[in-house]
């Protein structure tokens, strides 16, 4: 981080034709790495003979397949997920084989979320939500949020450099926040969480926009793909776990 500080915010040395047309490719690449992660999601909620897995109590629940099995093994689920990321940025710089490994990780990151996106779905369907379909909302909510924020460092070409240090700390204390959360078990708490996770990856959508535009060593259009996919899949989630807190009654 601290080498990409000091180069970025110097002097473009690309002309604006080559910065159009590699912007161009990695929003074209994130496009169809969302698109992907899309498939992904509803494959592993829609394809399959339902499975009916007894929860506590005994009381029985059917789940598409995919569900099932990434709730009953969700560690290997999350190796799986965590091998697909590390191979993706490990093969970003390798013509062909990069494209591959960016969608195939998109991909498993979609399957990763199904049965997150289908316990939050179930919950609103039985009225205990804050929002009556947060899946949706939060999708949406993300899109609208992506393209406002993009399209404004794109139009205004402004620099946001400055937010990176800002950024790295934010991103360590939340991920300490998470895992203090696991223990406190705090309604109140997740969703500070939640919202703080939400304005930081609103400020990594800044950054790496920016970054893109004013980096002059920047040519690696998989690896800003996969920056933005991370920090709109981050996005999401937080704006998901908001709009699926439990409602009061």
């Amino acid at each position: 981080m601290n080498q990409y500080s000091r180069s970025y915010g110097a002097a473009q040395v690309r002309s604006p034709e080559s910065v159009a047309s590699y912007l161009r490719r990695v929003y074209l690449l994130f496009t169809g790495g969302v698109f992907f992660a899309i498939a992904g999601a509803l494959g592993a909620l829609y394809l399959g003979e339902p499975t009916v897995l007894h929860g506590r109590g005994g009381v029985a629940l059917e789940l598409p397949p995919l569900v099932a099995f990434g709730m009953q093994h969700w560690i290997m689920m999350l190796i799986m997920y965590i091998g697909a990321f590390f191979a993706a940025s490990a093969l970003r710089m390798r013509p062909g084989i990069n494209v591959v490994a960016l969608f195939g990780y998109t991909t498993i990151t979609g399957i990763f979320l199904a049965p997150t996106l289908f316990y939050a779905q179930l919950m609103a369907s039985q009225g205990a939500t804050l929002d009556a379909s947060p899946v949706r909302d939060a999708f949406l909510l993300t899109g609208l949020a992506f393209t406002g924020l993009s399209g404004y460092v794109l139009v205004s070409r402004k620099d946001f450099s400055f937010l990176g240090a800002a950024l790295n700390m934010g991103f360590w204390v939340i991920l300490g926040a998470m895992i203090l959360g696991i223990f406190l078990h705090s309604a109140v708490f997740q969703l500070a969480i939640a919202s703080v996770g939400v304005l930081l990856f609103s400020g990594y959508i800044l950054y790496d926009t920016s970054r893109m535009l004013h980096d002059r060593s920047e040519n690696d259009a998989v690896g800003a793909a996969l920056r933005l996919f991370l920090n709109v899949v981050n996005l999401f989630l937080f704006l998901l776990r908001i709009l699926s807190s439990s409602r009061e009654r």
